[in-house]
C-alpha cells in the first residue's frame, strides 16, 4: 500500500522548469503565462534582480502546452511536453529577438521560426512604406512573400514533422493580427491543418 501511495503521488507531482537570465531589466517583473485555447493566463511572476536571474515549476501535462515569458511587451514563446528544464537566456531590449534556449529542440525551433516571423513581418513593413511602389505592386509584393514563407515552413517544418510542438506552433503566427496560415481564405491552408491535426489525433487523442 505505502508503495502504490508513493507511485501515485510521484505521477501526481510531474513538474517541469523554465528558468534563465533576463538582464537588463531589473526591477521589472518577469511573468510567466499560459497560452490556452481561452486565452493568455498568469501562472507565475517574479520581481527580476540586477541578474535578472530566474525559475518557474509548474505541474506537467498530459500534452504539449505552450506558454510565454512576457516582460512588458517582450516576449519568449515557450513549449513544454514533459517534465524537461529548459533555460533561456536574453537581455531585454532584444529579448523577442535575440534570446538563447537550451535543453529543448523544440524551443530551439519555435526560437528560429519566430525570427522568421519577424523577418517577414519586418519586410512587409518595408513594403507598405514604400512611396515609390503602387497599390497593385504592393499588394503583389506582400503576397509573395507571404507564400513564399507559407510554402518554406510547411515544407521544412511543418509537413516535416507534423506531431511536434513546433508545427503546431507555426500554424498559429501572424502578421500583426493576420493569421499567415488561415484555412478560411486560402484552401492550401487546409492541407497544414490537417496533416498536424491528424498526427496530434495520434500522438495526443484526448
Amino acid at each position: 500500500m505505502a508503495l502504490a501511495a508513493l507511485a501515485i503521488a510521484s505521477c501526481n507531482n510531474r513538474k517541469f522548469t523554465v528558468e534563465g537570465e533576463i538582464t537588463g531589466a531589473k526591477d521589472s517583473v518577469l511573468y510567466f503565462e499560459n497560452v490556452g485555447l481561452e486565452g493568455i493566463s498568469v501562472l507565475d511572476s517574479v520581481k527580476l534582480d540586477e541578474g535578472g536571474t530566474f525559475s518557474f515549476r509548474q505541474e506537467a501535462t498530459e500534452a504539449p502546452e505552450f506558454y510565454r515569458l512576457r516582460v512588458y511587451d517582450q516576449i519568449i514563446n515557450v513549449s513544454i511536453d514533459s517534465t524537461e528544464t529548459v533555460s533561456f537566456k536574453a537581455d531585454y531590449q532584444t529579448m523577442a529577438t535575440g534570446y538563447t534556449v537550451s535543453g529543448s529542440d523544440d524551443n530551439e525551433i519555435i526560437r528560429e521560426l519566430t525570427q522568421k516571423q519577424i523577418d517577414l513581418q519586418q519586410k512587409t513593413i518595408a513594403i507598405q512604406q514604400n512611396t515609390a511602389l503602387g497599390i497593385g505592386v504592393i499588394n503583389d509584393s506582400i503576397n509573395k512573400l507571404v507564400a513564399d514563407y507559407k510554402d518554406d515552413v510547411k515544407k521544412n517544418y511543418i509537413f516535416k514533422e507534423p506531431y511536434r510542438p513546433y508545427a503546431y506552433f507555426a500554424l498559429f503566427q501572424t502578421i500583426g493580427q493576420w493569421l499567415i496560415f488561415n484555412p478560411r481564405t486560402d484552401r492550401g491552408d487546409i492541407k497544414a491543418f490537417a496533416a498536424v491535426a491528424t498526427s496530434w489525433d495520434t500522438y495526443y487523442p484526448h
